[in-house]
């Protein structure tokens, strides 16, 4: 396997060989972002500017057979947090990657005109790309696949990521052809839009160039997991993430009216159920892959009366913070919401969040979604003045309007859990060198990352620390396989993984040697940040959290801030 440098600005491309004693061997995918940016990113430096590099990498098991493992992680030093950031994402192109042989492309320097990247059976191309300036996401993707072929893949910027807004995404065409895969949280976009390029476009190896060493050991650790997998997760499979809507309210911890409420009197209008309803009725589809080697197959289609596509892969995160949290309560202006968020490639959590804290101000009416839809289609679109002041996040927007209650953390938007309901969420939220990222750790109702410890009672401190301490590590590996954290990120299959590593690369790792990666890449990115300013001291949610209890349950966010403060002082003392 390789990475590829390629030096956008006088289009110089280099290779490096990933041999057995390079440190990046045992680095995929978040793993192997987060050391190159450790490594070559100034901490000090413009998210924007020349010295920052944007890497899009796939993981150690990056092209195998593994169940749910063709993840795409990219990664720069973030224009919304400042700080070292990683977003990874479904979708086709991680598995043609891996196939070329190749482990990343690290994008360097700045580019004065836009770009294509083309890579190809035997090449690597960069071609102007003027004529696609300030096309949507689903123009663009269209207009590629007519030139290159229905069967390629991409990862390209929406206007939005032209624009530099700082919420803008990475995005990747997935299985059917939309470009409904984004890696959304941080900003990315803008880094890739800083660097002028406007789309990668991979065209499939006729063979692979990605070798695993013991391909029989391989499937006797893979098959079994894949096929437990599939059995396992049959619910979830039939309702996706949507299922989480009702459930949320239930706990009392889903965001609503921009955080001042956990549940949504209205919520059985846009849950998971009534979404399958739809989907069903209307001809759409269900239990879709996310990626090619996706068993769980959690993703849908969602289309109008008349059978036109509105939007693929209508989530959880999307549907709560763009409809409790701003109290809309239908489902076609959430599907209308996600394609819209899709084609200017905008994070969907970030707008939801944005959003919320100006109807908060009163800007906009509660539940107005026209004007949602508006902001979108025209004002972001088209970067208007009123475009930057939405199109910038959570944080941009509540300083603008001068707002009391604003739901960041390090500069990026909280995500669709109440850190005052879900205790351990609020503790990844504080802790996490990502921001307010659920991703991160996502310590939900009934997920523990051990079958052989209590981590205690939902909503009680007891033990959070515990979990979202062992759930972040665990996940910093799980992304560094590229895989997806649905599998499971727990102790238990930490062994699976070395066991699929040791086949892949004829390694002898055991299950502490992968917990260590994870420990290494969580010290790496917490090292890198120390030196950007985003220090442990800041480990805190939004007071308001602290202040105002949750409703209807009454809770408040109550952990100390020096136990947040010393929260990675863990990574010397902790026995998994």
């Amino acid at each position: 396997m390789k990475i590829v440098r390629i030096n956008v600005e006088n289009e110089d491309i280099r290779f490096e060989e990933i041999t057995p004693d390079s440190k990046y061997f045992q680095r995929g995918a978040r793993g192997l972002s987060s050391q190159i940016i450790h490594d070559e990113v100034p901490p000090l430096c413009n998210p924007l500017g020349r010295e920052n590099k944007l890497i899009i990498a796939n993981g150690l098991l990056g092209g195998s057979p593994f169940p749910c493992s063709a993840r795409t992680s990219v990664g720069a030093k973030s224009p919304l947090t400042n700080g070292i950031k990683e977003a990874n994402v479904g979708g086709r192109p991680a598995m043609m990657l891996a196939r070329h042989g190749i482990r990343a492309i690290v994008l360097e320097n700045i580019s004065s005109t836009l770009k294509l990247i083309l890579i190809d059976e035997d090449s690597i191309n960069i071609l102007p790309a003027e004529q696609y300036t300030g096309y949507g996401n689903y123009e663009l993707h269209t207009k590629l696949m007519e030139k290159y072929g229905d069967n390629i893949g991409i990862y390209s910027i929406g206007p939005a990521g032209e624009y530099l807004m700082k919420s803008s995404t990475v995005g990747a065409n997935d299985l059917e052809g939309y470009p409904s895969r984004h890696a959304a949280r941080g900003g990315l976009g803008a880094v890739m839009g800083s660097k002028k390029i406007k789309a990668i476009i991979i065209i499939p190896p006729k063979t692979s160039k990605l070798k695993i060493h013991d391909i029989k050991k391989f499937r006797e650790v893979s098959s079994p997991f894949a096929k437990e997998l599939a059995q396992t997760k049959e619910r979830f499979s039939i309702f996706g993430t949507s299922m989480m809507m009702a459930a949320m309210s239930g706990y009392g911890g889903i965001p609503t009216k921009n955080f001042r409420m956990g549940s949504y009197d209205k919520i059985d209008n846009i849950s998971g159920e009534k979404l399958h309803e739809l989907v069903s009725a209307r001809g759409g589809k269900k239990r879709l892959a996310c990626s090619p080697t996706c068993v769980i197959k959690c993703s849908n289609l969602v289309v109008d009366e008349s059978g036109n596509h509105i939007t693929s892969s209508l989530e959880y995160e999307t549907m709560a913070l763009n409809g409790s949290n701003l109290m809309i309560d239908d489902l076609d202006s959430l599907a209308k919401i996600d394609h819209l968020c899709d084609d200017v490639g905008l994070d969907t959590i970030e707008f939801g969040g944005t959003m919320g804290v100006a109807m908060d101000c009163g800007k906009i009416e509660w539940g107005n979604a026209e004007k949602t839809f508006e902001i979108l289609d025209t004002d972001i679109r088209n970067n208007t003045e009123e475009g930057q002041l939405y199109g910038n996040g959570v944080k941009n927007i509540g300083e603008r309007l001068s707002a009391k209650r604003i739901p960041q953390v390090k500069g990026q938007g909280i995500s669709a859990y109440d850190s005052r309901v879900f205790k351990g969420m609020g503790v990844t939220y504080a802790t996490s060198p990502m921001g307010a990222d659920h991703t991160a750790g996502a310590a939900i109702a009934n997920r523990v990352p051990s079958q052989h410890k209590d981590y205690g009672e939902l909503t009680k401190n007891e033990n959070k620390l515990d979990l979202s301490f062992e759930l972040q590590i665990y996940t910093a590996i799980m992304d560094s396989m590229g895989c997806c954290y649905f599998i499971g990120p727990s102790y238990e299959n930490m062994e699976i993984l070395a066991n699929a590593i040791n086949a892949m690369y004829d390694l002898n790792l055991t299950r502490e040697d992968v917990i260590n990666i994870g420990i290494d890449i969580i010290r790496t990115e917490l090292a890198f940040n120390e030196k950007a300013g985003i220090t442990q001291e800041m480990n805190d949610v939004p007071e308001f959290f602290r202040n105002e209890p949750s409703e209807p349950l009454g809770l408040k966010y109550t952990f100390e801030k020096v136990e947040l403060k010393n929260f990675w002082k863990k990574l010397d003392e902790h026995k998994f």
